[in-house]
């Protein structure tokens, strides 16, 4: 009696179980749930790589980048529910004028491209550009809209920051290239006995593209230039030509028209700029602060450990 005691309780434990609702909740059901079959990303001879593993250790490996996206994406999701609670949106002729730039920034073939390499169909890239528009609909109102620079603050940027502005040093030159170096010793001849014209002669010799405007490079400022044309060049004075400089592109000989020394220039030809600057610093500041607010309010939390 004792041994059939033993082997009905358990039975008899399953069934009140089941009477309170507990029965599958605590493993009594005969019955195991199917296991999903892992979704593989790679296999070979003596084993295989899962869609799991895979993510686990690409989160690992980019640990730093991997954290940054979860807190963009949580931060675009937070926006998106302000701008649902705001009543933020935009018009059709919104979203077609933005999807028009955005189009031309990629150029037309280069757009379709992107499409294809980032396995996005057109659909789907919509549905983000539509999201990106509210977010940045959104962000003008709380941000741009918000922001504007005093007179003063303008001047203050300027003198902060004049280094920025600084013009350095830059020559007017022209130059004649060509391939020969007996071609070139006869021109560098021409102009030291004044038989010819340097624009003539470049225009007539000259294999460079700017040949067909008299030898003309225009305004160049150091570092436009690679070394071996650079050097030769800003070591002459204005007015003067070079003798035939030999460099990897072939044979040589600079004009310098006109020099203009380094200079700052004054806050009146610079002033769309430093205006320019200074509102997208403000701005910056304004996006940072206005996020924080956005955090706070939604009570927005995210966990990096979790990735791992």
């Amino acid at each position: 009696m004792r041994m059939r005691t033993s082997l009905l309780q358990p039975a008899l434990l399953c069934f009140l179980l089941v009477i309170f609702g507990l029965f599958v909740g605590l493993g009594c059901n005969e019955e195991e749930p199917p296991v999903a079959t892992p979704r593989l990303v790679a296999k070979f001879s003596a084993g295989e790589i899962s869609r799991d593993e895979f993510i686990s250790d690409f989160a690992k490996a980019n640990y730093r980048r991997a954290v940054k996206y979860l807190d963009d994406m949580a931060l675009q999701e937070v926006m998106m529910q302000e701008a649902s609670e705001s009543g933020v949106g935009f018009t059709h002729a919104d979203l077609a004028a933005y999807v028009q730039k955005i189009k031309e920034a990629y150029g037309s073939d280069h757009f379709d491209r992107y499409l294809e390499q980032s396995g996005l169909s057109y659909s789907e890239w919509l549905t983000q550009a539509k999201a990106d528009l509210i977010r940045s609909k959104l962000i003008e109102a709380n941000v741009t809209k918000k922001v504007e620079v005093t007179q003063a603050e303008i001047e203050n940027y300027y003198q902060e920051h004049g280094e920025d502005f600084e013009e350095p040093e830059k020559v007017k030159a022209r130059q004649i290239l060509v391939k020969n170096g007996e071609t070139a010793k006869q021109i560098h001849r021409f102009l030291t006995r004044r038989k010819r014209s340097f624009e003539s002669l470049a225009t007539e010799y000259s294999v460079a593209p700017e040949a067909a405007r008299s030898g003309d490079l225009g305004w160049v400022k150091r570092g436009d230039l690679p070394p071996e044309i650079e050097t030769p060049i800003f070591s002459l004075e204005e007015g003067k030509f070079s003798d035939v400089v030999e460099t990897s592109f072939g044979f040589h000989i600079f004009k310098v028209e006109k020099v203009q020394e380094a200079r700052m220039p004054p806050l009146e030809e610079v002033i769309d700029r430093v205006k320019t600057e200074a509102f997208d610093q403000k701005a910056e500041e304004r996006l940072d602060e206005w996020l924080k607010e956005l955090r706070k309010k939604w009570q927005l939390q995210v966990f990096p450990e979790e990735i791992l």
